[in-house]
C-alpha cells in the first residue's frame, strides 16, 4: 500500500544483561531492517539476512560495521488482555500501535561482533506499527524484568485532519496481573519532562524516573517513506513506582530499559 507503513520490534535481553532488538518494517522503499545496540543503531543492507518463522529467529547480519549470527527461540507470548488501541482501534489514526507479546522466554545464542550471547529463559519483548507516520512529537518507553513489563507511549495524536490531542498509552503486566492507563479508559498525564512522567487513573499512579536520555539513530516513517530519524537508547538505567491510594504496589529499578524521548 503506497504512503504507509508497517513494522514489528523484537527485544532481546541475554543471560548477562546484554539488551539489542530488532527492528523489521515494510514502506514505500520496500523492506528494511534495523538493529539497535547499547552503543550504537544499524541499518542492515541484507534484509534477508533475519528470518523469523513462527517463534524461531535466525539471524545471519554480516556487513562492514556489524556481524550477528545465530538463533534465538521464543517461548510462549503474553499480549495485552484486550487492544492497546482500545475504541481508537475504529478510528483513522495516522499510527497504530499493537502489542505482540509483553513478555516471553528467549533461549538460544548470537555471536555479536566476536562476544558470545547466552540466552537462556531469558526475556524478550514484541510490538508493532502501522500506519502512515510517526507522531510528530513523542515519549516511548518500554521496561521488561522478573517483577514485570511496562510500556509507555505519549504522543501528539492528529484525528480527522484538524483535532490533535495529546494521547496516552501505558499497560504494566505482571505475571498475575494488567494495569491499564490510557486516554480511552481515563488515565491522566499529570507531569512529562526528561527526568520523570507521572500518569494517574482512579486510585493508581505510576511514576517514572529517567536519570539520562541519549540514544542512536534509527529511521522512522513520514508518509510511508523511512526519512525521519529518531533517537532510541536500549539501556537506560531507570526506576519506576506503580501505587495504589499511594501506596507501593510494584516497584523496579531496571537498568537494560528502553527509551525514544521524541518531544
Amino acid at each position: 500500500m503506497k504512503n504507509h507503513f508497517f513494522g514489528k520490534y523484537y527485544k532481546f535481553i541475554s543471560d548477562d544483561g546484554y539488551t539489542f532488538a530488532l527492528i523489521v518494517s515494510t514502506a514505500n522503499e520496500g523492506d528494511m531492517l534495523q538493529l539497535v545496540t547499547p552503543t550504537k543503531g544499524y541499518f542492515i543492507d541484507d534484509t534477508k539476512s533475519v528470518c523469523i518463522t513462527d517463534n524461531v529467529i535466525d539471524i545471519n547480519i554480516n556487513q562492514d560495521d556489524i556481524f550477528l549470527k545465530g538463533r534465538l527461540e521464543l517461548g510462549e507470548l503474553h499480549p495485552l488482555d484486550k487492544k492497546v488501541m482500545g475504541p481508537f482501534t475504529y478510528l483513522p489514526m495516522e499510527c497504530r500501535h499493537e502489542i505482540y507479546s509483553m513478555y516471553h522466554t528467549v533461549n538460544g545464542s548470537v555471536l555479536l561482533n566476536g562476544k558470545e550471547l547466552l540466552f537462556t529463559d531469558s526475556l524478550g519483548y514484541i510490538e508493532g506499527d502501522s500506519g502512515v507516520n510517526f507522531p510528530s512529537k513523542y515519549i516511548w518507553y518500554n521496561s521488561v524484568t522478573d517483577k514485570g513489563t511496562v510500556t509507555l507511549a505519549i504522543a501528539t495524536i492528529p484525528l480527522l485532519g484538524f483535532i490533535n490531542f495529546t494521547g496516552l498509552l501505558c499497560f504494566i503486566k505482571t505475571k498475575d496481573k494488567e494495569y491499564r492507563f490510557t486516554t480511552y479508559n481515563n488515565g491522566k498525564i499529570v507531569s512529562k519532562s526528561e527526568k520523570e512522567i507521572i500518569i494517574k487513573k482512579g486510585k493508581y499512579k505510576f511514576v517514572l524516573t529517567i536519570p539520562y536520555i541519549g540514544g542512536h539513530d534509527l529511521k522512522a516513517p513520514v508518509k510511508g517513506n523511512m526519512i525521519r530519524y529518531i533517537k532510541e537508547n536500549i539501556n537506560v538505567h531507570t526506576s519506576y513506582k506503580l501505587l495504589y491510594k499511594e501506596e507501593t504496589i510494584l516497584e523496579v529499578d531496571d537498568s537494560l530499559s528502553s527509551l525514544e524521548y521524541m518531544y
